[in-house]
């Protein structure tokens, strides 16, 4: 008893150490972007900010089902299938990654008809070409999260963010307008590459059967990166509906109201998911599936906890302090623009959405991805349906409508997931947990 006391005290603290490792890179990060952020909303105009939302959506959206492509399989193999295994994930990141350059390139020319604006079409290609870049460190990476090494994971962000914001504030002041956000998102992507590469050499590439075929891996790849895309279709149905129903000015408007007030929130929130991923896959790889149930939901309980009791004073903090220091850090013209009451419902939206990155993790973890898929496009299509209508009484109108949804469902799918995953991955079947006990018995075996 005491043996297993102390190694979930350790899961604990490894966890703890994880999060604060990748979260204090992302608000250190954050506030070098929030500085580079003061310059560009006192620079740009709200039409230059709907350009941006456009474009970083767009990418946004076309490059989240390429992240977790081959990582989300790579995370949760043995060292033998690992090895085995690379050849293959390598050659499914380029394929995807071209994929992606080829889609948004294509992607900017009805976009620039739509919106009346050529000037959206060579900043897009620019953007699509950091595609190319992705595969020199994809397995670099996935190697790092599958170590739980983190400190390092957090280092590629926190310098990437903080040479991105850098960069930005250096390029606008000196008066290249848009290409000042884009160019600079470009050329941190090496810096993410340089860091994961550095110290971390693949392991001996194995030919031998123990690998995942290309049709399996890129299948199980899929569904991750499908549920993923969810969630980023979910973050960003916002741009796109706005966009297309009040015009680029308003989506510029909201687009700074949802980047300053929910900047360093955000960046706690997927600090969290990175880390939640690898700490609940190590308790299926360590325990007996018998008693994972309990570990699982243990592990899944104080990490949810712990990002809560982190990122609830932040936001009640900025919240109450937004009057004060809206108009007097980023101007005035923002608090005529009408982007102060879009501000602080958005920023108080930031409460919940941590539920519901724990509650994909968690799906995904333990193989119910196709679950993960159908609870995220239902809710993006609860909140697509709440945008468009909210959308006829304004901007203000539909971040209320974002705000009390997300107050509705986060809690509703955490509840869910108390009652109903829970216990059914407790109960399960005695064919599965003799099945189940016969894998572990292999596993120590081999490992021994």
């Amino acid at each position: 008893m005491g043996k297993m006391i102390n190694k979930h005290q350790q899961t604990k603290s490894t966890f703890s150490k994880n999060l604060f490792w990748l979260g204090s890179a992302q608000v250190i990060g954050r506030i070098v972007r929030l500085a580079s952020s003061i310059i560009l909303a006192r620079l740009f105009t709200p039409e230059i900010f709907g350009q941006v939302a456009i474009i970083l959506t767009c990418f946004e959206l076309i490059c989240t089902p390429t992240r977790r492509i081959t990582s989300a399989s790579l995370i949760k193999m043995n060292d033998t299938e690992l090895a085995a295994s690379l050849t293959n994930a390598n050659k499914i990141n380029w394929l995807a990654s071209i994929t992606a350059f080829v889609a948004m390139s294509l992607l900017s020319w009805p976009l620039a008809l739509y919106h009346q604006d050529t000037h959206l079409i060579a900043p897009m290609i620019l953007m699509a070409t950091s595609y190319l870049l992705l595969p020199l460190g994809m397995l670099h990476a996935a190697i790092n999260l599958r170590a739980n090494k983190m400190r390092v994971v957090g280092r590629a962000i926190l310098w990437q963010t903080v040479c991105d914001g850098l960069l930005t504030a250096t390029f606008a002041l000196l008066g290249l307008g848009i290409w000042a956000i884009i160019l600079p998102k470009v050329l941190v992507i090496l810096i993410w590459i340089g860091i994961h590469r550095y110290h971390n050499p693949l392991p001996k590439a194995d030919k031998s059967p123990h690998g995942q075929t290309i049709p399996k891996m890129f299948t199980f790849g899929s569904m991750v990166g499908l549920s993923d895309l969810s969630i980023a279709l979910r973050q960003n149905i916002d741009y796109l509906l706005i966009g297309y129903f009040l015009g680029l000015e308003a989506l510029g408007i909201y687009f700074f109201a949802f980047n300053t007030s929910l900047g360093i929130s955000l960046g706690i929130t997927q600090s969290y998911g990175t880390a939640l991923y690898s700490h609940l896959c190590g308790s299926q790889k360590n325990d007996q599936q018998i008693t994972v149930s309990k570990d699982l939901k243990a592990r899944y309980t104080h990490s949810l906890s712990l990002v809560l009791k982190i990122a609830i004073p932040v936001i009640a903090l900025q919240s109450l302090l937004s009057p004060y220091y809206v108009p007097l850090v980023y101007g005035n013209k923002w608090i005529e623009a009408g982007a102060l009451p879009v501000f602080i419902l958005l920023c108080l939206s930031g409460l919940v959405r941590p539920i519901g990155e724990a509650a994909s993790q968690l799906l995904i973890s333990i193989n119910k991805s196709r679950l993960n898929l159908c609870v995220n496009l239902s809710f993006t299509l609860l909140l697509a349906i709440t945008i468009t209508v909210c959308s006829q009484w304004g901007l203000t109108a539909v971040a209320l409508g974002i705000l009390i949804i997300h107050l509705i469902c986060m809690p509703a799918l955490n509840l869910y997931i108390q009652l109903f995953v829970f216990s059914k991955k407790a109960i399960g079947t005695n064919e599965e947990q003799q099945n189940s006990s016969k894998r572990f018995n292999q596993e120590v075996h081999h490992d021994a």
